[in-house]
């Protein structure tokens, strides 16, 4: 085999071998934006900022036991470790509360969400279903009131005011391209007064390190076969 077609081969499996660590789960019909899917590389961590919060403890979850506080100024952070069933799941922090748990969850024990939508820190891409998911919550029999939905060439807001006999006001402005929340306000009465908000600061992509790892001996491995069929290939020319 000649060096360069022996080159050629090894660039051509390091390539793909990047390329296959490099993309999404799925390629194909995505529900969220590709920056948002773990890879062999990294994972994606987004960083709120909170702008407005309650001054007493909240329990996560009722019944749990499990409790968050918060203050002003504080980070709030969704590691998304996995997206499987159009569902993320992930590390999850809200001042001195750090769990594992998902979207749909965060989105329900925070109030961002008009039950039963839970759209959470992160939305589907199909703003369609999205938009009759939050009509059909607003119009239900529990959590009746007004909702606006509007658009704009960046953004997707929904602004909900629950009816006379409710007291949540939730407004939530999601990024839409990306489906990310840019910020967000809610707030509700019912045996404390109950507020949050938040705002978006930054999506990073924390490396991983044992998939890294497996990569960088893979890397080493082709580097190493290379550099051995080269010197074959060297030697075997000089014998003729």
């Amino acid at each position: 085999m000649k060096t360069k077609t022996i080159i050629g081969f090894s660039i051509i499996l390091i390539l793909t071998t990047v390329l296959l660590c490099t993309q999404p789960a799925s390629a194909q019909n995505l529900s969220y934006t590709p920056e948002l899917y773990p890879n062999a590389f990294s994972t994606p961590i987004l960083h709120w900022r909170i702008t407005n919060v309650t001054n007493e403890a909240v329990e996560f979850g009722f019944g749990t036991g499990t409790f968050w506080q918060a203050q002003t100024g504080q980070a709030l952070t969704f590691k998304n470790q996995k997206i499987a069933n159009n569902e993320l799941l992930g590390l999850f922090t809200i001042g001195n509360l750090t769990l594992s748990t998902n979207d749909s969850r965060i989105a329900a024990e925070l109030v961002f969400s008009i039950w039963p939508w839970f759209p959470g820190l992160i939305s589907h891409l199909n703003w369609n279903a999205v938009d009759q998911a939050a009509t059909d919550a607003a119009s239900g029999l529990y959590m009746n009131g007004s909702l606006d939905i509007l658009t704009t060439s960046t953004t997707k807001s929904y602004v909900y005011h629950q009816g006379p006999w409710g007291n949540q006001n939730t407004t939530l402005v999601y990024d839409l391209n990306a489906g990310i929340l840019l910020s967000a306000y809610t707030e509700f009465f019912f045996l404390n007064d109950y507020h949050l908000g938040i705002e978006f600061i930054a999506l990073t992509h924390n490396p991983t390190s044992t998939t890294t790892l497996l990569f960088v001996v893979i890397l080493v491995v082709v580097l190493v076969i290379t550099i051995v069929c080269i010197v074959i290939t060297r030697l075997q020319f000089k014998g003729e």
